[in-house]
């Protein structure tokens, strides 16, 4: 139903995060008819800079997507305006729509209580064609938060189980895992461009194969407004200091899921610790800390936390003590004066 839809809308962000050109290549509507969009009709509604350049966010993509598509569809764009201004008996009302906070849209609120499972039966029966589409749909009916916590992690989660009680295929689940990974990637690097927050570089530490986990939490701090730069799996140790001083990241965070890999998390934070000079703050996480917590007590650097919410929760602590601010003009970093619980298996 056009009110169901309508009602999608609300579940995404509100914080003013791209530029024009940034929207213009996301909805593929042209700066003209925005333009008159806003000026005759008050829709979308961006936000502007210091500067008065505007700012939009992904509720305002999302409008303008779902006008694009009204038009298409015959509906002409004053009466797609006035969709989204009336009031339906089950319908939020414009100003909510467009100015309220919004709630975090789940799977059974927008009628689909089986995606899930209909996407891990195909997983796991390598039903690829199915699986991409299911993916396809969930990523566009989702904000990326429900997306990570009420899909993906839960079917990574079934799928660990699965191995741990030997009914899994280490084939099947490969396959899997690259499919949801690369789909996570592919959502990691659309908004990479327009990140104006303070650098973060996340990696999965040397020893370390999977890195869905660090993945996701870079996606989870590029939503945040973070400049990620996700390195991926087994990080090595040459060359990474001058990376470091090179880069000049605010904040450095790795993950450990295997004991045995703790150690070259040591390794790396101590030296990132001699770095603190240059502005670099060092964090770590991950499975093999949540089921030995006294790993803890010889680890430099800040312990990120036990599950994805907290470890967000402790990056904004390290940028609000140590004042980190985001990317200039000049793409130079300034640091001076400014669901149910889900287990990090990073």
């Amino acid at each position: 139903m056009m009110i169901d839809k309508i009602r999608h809308l609300l579940a995404f962000s509100d914080t003013p995060r791209y530029n024009i050109k940034a929207v213009v290549q996301q909805t593929q509507v042209n700066v003209s008819t925005l333009r008159a969009w806003e000026q005759r009709y008050g829709v979308p509604q961006p936000k502007r800079t210091d500067h008065g350049h505007r700012l939009y966010s992904q509720r305002d993509i999302e409008i303008i997507k779902w006008l694009k598509l009204a038009t298409e569809d015959g509906i002409s764009i004053s009466q797609a305006v006035v969709m989204l201004q009336e009031e339906p008996e089950e319908a939020p009302r414009a100003e909510v729509l467009i100015d309220a906070k919004p709630h975090r849209t789940t799977i059974a609120d927008a009628g689909w209580p089986d995606l899930r499972t209909q996407l891990f039966d195909a997983l796991v029966n390598s039903n690829l064609r199915q699986a991409n589409v299911l993916l396809s749909t969930a990523i566009s009916l989702f904000p990326v938060e429900s997306l990570v916590y009420d899909v993906i992690l839960p079917i990574m989660y079934d799928f660990s189980k699965r191995w741990v009680d030997g009914s899994g295929c280490m084939a099947v689940e490969q396959v899997a895992v690259q499919i949801i990974r690369q789909r996570l990637t592919s959502l990691l690097q659309i908004h990479a461009p327009y990140a104006h927050g303070p650098r973060m570089l996340i990696a999965a530490t040397h020893g370390e194969q999977h890195d869905i986990g660090p993945l996701v939490y870079a996606l989870m701090m590029e939503q945040e407004g973070w400049e990620v730069v996700f390195m991926g799996p087994n990080l090595g140790m040459t060359g990474l200091a001058d990376f470091l001083v090179r880069m000049s990241p605010a904040v450095v965070v790795l993950s450990a899921s295997m004991v045995e890999n703790v150690a070259s998390i040591q390794q790396v934070g101590q030296m990132i610790t001699g770095l603190h000079h240059h502005g670099v703050h060092f964090g770590y996480a991950g499975r093999a800390f949540v089921q030995n917590p006294e790993l803890c007590l010889r680890m430099p650097g800040t312990y990120m936390g036990d599950d994805f919410r907290a470890a967000i929760q402790s990056a904004q602590q390290l940028s609000e003590e140590f004042g980190l601010s985001g990317v200039h003009a000049n793409g130079m970093h300034s640091r001076e004066g400014t669901a149910s619980r889900t287990r990090l298996g990073l």
